[in-house]
């Protein structure tokens, strides 16, 4: 079950990822994240509504995850702002496939889950496959200290929530929480200098592109992530969405029939070979 879902995770961030992306050339980029969030906040706010019957109250526990998810979305979305028109797309993506290894620091810390050598050369493997999409064509002058820094907060960040999620998951409603966690990043957002103006400024085809981004991601994605929480430990979750680059060059296959090259089709073999690792080494080792 873990790894369907992180599959479904993988699948609709490659979607998140393209839709996002082309929202972005109809506006800043702080004046989309807030079109993002506000879409993401009302589907799920809908879904919580529809469910309500079921829906345990929200409890202590409840609020303060939500504030803290919150507060590490609203951070990483604007650490990821930074990090992005100083180092490129190609470098900032292949700096946040940190995140899996310091997920797997930080769970084997706080929730003294085990790492597996597997899961760590599975990671690397993957991170060397999304380095192969991303890096080619980067130049070194784009290093800056500013936008690495930029880069590393917002792998401590999505890492950090990804962490908290996993220790909270099980005592809480995932559906609630993700719509308790996007009301609370949209006020917030909203609150940055001119960034309530640029929203609405957007034309209408960012504010459909925006929510188009935000069922796959936030809502769809994010759901899937929180209950694949439920089965799996954090780093195995977070190896299992290193797939969407995968996806995301299917996606570009299928809709503007674009063949990925040999440097793309050994990256995707790489981030395959690295997401499966972990679990053939344990099905080896139990035979």
């Amino acid at each position: 079950m873990g790894a369907a879902l992180g599959t479904v995770t993988a699948i609709t961030t490659a979607g998140y990822l393209l839709c996002f992306g082309a929202a972005t050339a109809f506006g800043t980029r702080n004046a989309v994240v807030l079109a993002l969030l506000f879409w993401s906040a009302a589907f799920n706010c809908l879904i919580t509504v529809a469910r309500i019957r079921t829906t345990p109250r929200p409890n202590r526990k409840w609020f303060l995850s939500a504030v803290f998810l919150a507060t590490m979305t609203v951070a990483g979305s604007v650490t990821l702002a930074i990090a992005l028109p100083l180092l490129g797309a190609g470098v900032t993506s292949t700096i946040l496939q940190l995140q899996v290894f310091f997920v797997a620091a930080g769970a084997w810390v706080f929730l003294r889950e085990r790492v597996g050598v597997g899961l760590l050369i599975g990671g690397a493997m993957a991170a060397g496959g999304v380095a192969l999409y991303a890096l080619p064509g980067q130049s070194s002058k784009n290093l800056s200290v500013i936008g690495v820094g930029g880069a590393l907060a917002s792998v401590a960040t999505f890492g950090g929530m990804l962490i908290w999620t996993r220790a909270v998951i099980k005592d809480l409603d995932p559906v609630s929480l993700n719509a308790g966690r996007l009301v609370v990043a949209t006020v917030a957002m909203a609150c940055f200098p001119g960034t309530m103006r640029g929203a609405l400024e957007l034309p209408w085809q960012g504010w459909v592109l925006a929510a188009s981004a935000a069922m796959a991601g936030p809502v769809v994605g994010r759901l899937a992530v929180m209950y694949s929480l439920r089965y799996i430990s954090a780093a195995k979750a977070k190896l299992w969405s290193m797939l969407s680059p995968v996806f995301a060059f299917l996606f570009v296959y299928f809709i503007y029939g674009k063949a990925p090259d040999s440097r793309e089709v050994l990256g995707g073999l790489l981030i395959v070979s690295g997401v499966l690792l972990p679990s053939l080494a344990k099905l080896r080792s139990s035979n």
